[in-house]
């Protein structure tokens, strides 16, 4: 590399990408890994009536194999997207740009052992559930450079090319299913429509970010940057729905798309545990902060608090989860337990481990016991500082 590139890098606040190289080069082993798939699976047809009848190991090995594929064509796809865009610091990428790439390539070597393990043994459970999040996000500081957002659509561009061919054949097969057979019917669809959402998606940002110039404000980049992403983790969803459709009913996917809503006088008690419940409501206590932790909420719930309280009922009907207490403070919701590896908004929990969401004020923190929580017996007050005039009254 030249001085003078080095030099326009510098100026640019650019870092180097010689360290990404060597993670670059290592991602051919994906193509042996790929190889293996077509000969041991894909050459050999399912035998069942769906799509989805090969073995559940094999179904797990090709959505691994997707994962690790996926991650490694988005950070490939970073480093050529900029070395087209900007010849001047070829060699050297945007700091928000080397650091995702990085995040993404460091991960992939672990999905290539877990594919190779599962097409193995017939008996393997997973040390990762399925389906994989696409993360984690790097966001830049102040306005995302263009060319990041130009790699995170050519990346999404190259993620659905790579699956078109697979998804058509799934589709194209729907006419062969039996017309009583509704689930493996909705399945389908359900690929259908995360592949049209992924499409429009990326199609509107893309046309988006083309429009972009240096007085846009900082809040129009990051929503076509939000975007961009979405559609880039749906795509990355749908290499591993294509493989395993099954996936589609996963708890970790319920919820995916809800919005927040009105909550009624009368549902107040609605997010609390049980037996918090019935020490607290009706008594001067409980009504009070009840009320005041709605009234902070405008007597709202978020899309994150109600797609925690769809995963988590689903969790708790499949036994992968219980509640082993509550919160002390408002809402006094459950806290939970795993009872195997789950995934719970995005983040996986190791079995064994309690959490509880903080809701107040629509913070939505996932909070996560080391590998438990304190207890306590007591309920405590969660707003020292006041109430609102109108929290007793509402």
């Amino acid at each position: 590399m030249s001085f003078k590139t080095a030099f326009f890098a510098f100026l640019k606040r650019e870092k180097s990408q010689a360290e990404l190289e060597g993670y670059r080069h290592a991602t051919k082993q994906i193509d042996e890994l790929d190889a293996a798939i077509q000969t041991q699976i894909l050459a050999r047809p399912a035998s069942g009536a769906t799509p989805w009848s090969y073995p559940e190991h094999q179904q797990q090995a090709m959505a691994y194999a997707w994962v690790a594929r996926a991650l490694a064509t988005i950070a490939n796809t970073f480093i050529e997207i900029d070395e087209k865009t900007d010849a001047r610091t070829a060699g050297y990428l945007p700091i928000v740009t080397f650091t995702q790439a990085r995040e993404l390539y460091v991960q992939v070597p672990e999905y290539v052992r877990r594919a190779w393990e599962a097409m193995a043994n017939p008996s393997y459970r997973a040390d990762r559930p399925l389906p994989v999040v696409l993360g984690p996000r790097i966001e830049a500081e102040g306005k995302c450079p263009m060319v990041h957002l130009l790699g995170i659509h050519a990346a999404a561009e190259a993620l659905d090319g790579f699956v078109e061919a697979r998804i058509n054949e799934l589709l194209a097969g729907r006419s062969k299913i039996a017309e009583d057979d509704k689930e493996a019917r909705t399945l389908l669809d359900e690929l259908a429509q995360v592949r049209a959402r992924a499409r429009s998606e990326r199609t509107f940002a893309g046309d988006q970010i083309r429009s972009l110039g240096a007085d846009v404000p900082i809040e129009t980049h990051e929503a076509a940057e939000n975007r961009l992403f979405n559609a880039l983790a749906d795509q990355f969803l749908l290499g591993q729905l294509v493989a395993m459709p099954g996936l589609a009913r996963s708890p970790a996917l319920i919820g995916h798309n809800v919005k927040g809503r009105e909550v009624r006088k009368e549902d107040r008690w609605f997010m609390s545990e049980e037996k918090a419940i019935k020490d607290l409501r009706d008594t001067k206590f409980g009504e009070q902060e009840i009320k005041e932790f709605w009234v902070r909420k405008n007597w709202r719930t978020t899309p994150v608090e109600e797609r925690y309280l769809a995963q988590t009922a689903a969790l708790v009907a499949s036994k992968a989860i219980s509640v082993v207490s509550r919160w002390s403070t408002c809402p006094f919701d459950a806290a939970y337990q795993t009872h195997e590896t789950v995934q719970i908004l995005d983040r996986t929990l190791p079995r064994g481990t309690e959490f509880h969401l903080n809701m107040d004020e629509g913070e939505d923190e996932l909070q996560v016991g080391n590998p438990r929580f304190r207890r306590t017996q007591q309920y405590e007050e969660e707003h020292e500082e006041g109430h609102h005039d109108d929290a007793s009254e509402a």
